[in-house]
């Protein structure tokens, strides 16, 4: 969490000039031990995940070149994922739309925030000018790097309510995410998962890997959050694939297992590593 402190200055009758400082209390970003994060450093575990199905209502997201919409799709691998993460981890899980309606990209990690989330996950399926790009990919929050990963931002954020305006608070969020570690290990274990359970149905589809860019759903998350491209819904092979039920299926069992492999992470930490935050 970023520091918040007020700076008043007093009206000086002399040559002296104080300033009264008045504090709000800090919470320290998570302290990093190498590569591990307060997180685990604590042993702290998730309680609440909240699932994002991309688009929506008057955004119908990507459109498949036999029709798939992309709002159909996420929404329907949404709900199978919940039902995994409810049933097999008894999880407390939250949907940010669980029926075909719009939601802004803003409102969908306030919801996260406000019911106090310890995992944000966005679903959406990926396009591409080129039918012949296919696979998945995840995200997490930084800045874009490559074309690639600024064509998938700008695509997802068109629906974005911000203004140029606030430009300079957008670059602050995204540089001082507290969850940049967490994020980048969630994602590739969801995108480790996504890639092992759909290689046997498509075994020519490449492994896109996990990248970061500047999502404005993820902007502002108070929790470790990723936005995973299930697929190129522009593909024709992919297409395909992501229509059948027996695929959406197995997109929902990857998914839970790379969140249930971060569970697994945040309640194995060894001993040492729990107290190293008080050396």
């Amino acid at each position: 969490m970023q520091t918040a402190e007020a700076v008043i200055p007093m009206e000086s009758n002399a040559s002296d000039k104080k300033e009264v400082r008045k504090e709000t209390p800090i919470l320290p970003s998570p302290a990093r031990q190498g590569d591990m994060s307060l997180t685990r450093v604590l042993g702290l575990k998730v309680g609440r995940v909240v699932i994002d199905p991309g688009h929506g209502g008057k955004d119908t997201g990507s459109i498949g070149p036999s029709g798939l919409l992309e709002k159909e799709l996420v929404l329907d691998v949404a709900l199978r994922l919940k039902k995994l993460l409810e049933e097999r981890l008894g999880t407390d899980v939250m949907l940010t739309r669980a029926g075909d309606e719009f939601v802004p990209l803003e409102e969908r990690t306030a919801i996260a925030n406000q019911h106090g989330a310890d995992l944000f996950v966005s679903i959406h399926a990926n396009s591409s000018r080129s039918r012949r790009v296919s696979g998945a990919e995840t995200f997490f929050l930084s800045f874009a790097s490559t074309d690639d990963e600024r064509d998938v931002a700008s695509r997802e954020n068109a629906g974005s309510q911000r203004n140029i305006h606030e430009l300079e608070n957008l670059l602050r969020q995204i540089a001082m995410t507290d969850y940049h570690t967490e994020s980048r290990q969630l994602a590739g274990m969801i995108q480790t998962n996504l890639w092992t359970q759909m290689k046997p149905f498509q075994p020519r589809q490449k492994n896109r890997g996990v990248k970061k860019a500047p999502f404005i759903v993820l902007i502002g998350a108070n929790m470790p959050s990723i936005l995973t491209e299930v697929g190129f819904i522009s593909n024709v092979s992919d297409e395909k694939f992501l229509k059948r039920d027996s695929a959406r299926t197995t997109l929902a069992e990857a998914l839970y297992k790379g969140v249930e492999e971060y569970f697994r992470a945040l309640g194995t930490v060894p001993l040492y590593e729990r107290t190293a935050v008080g050396q």
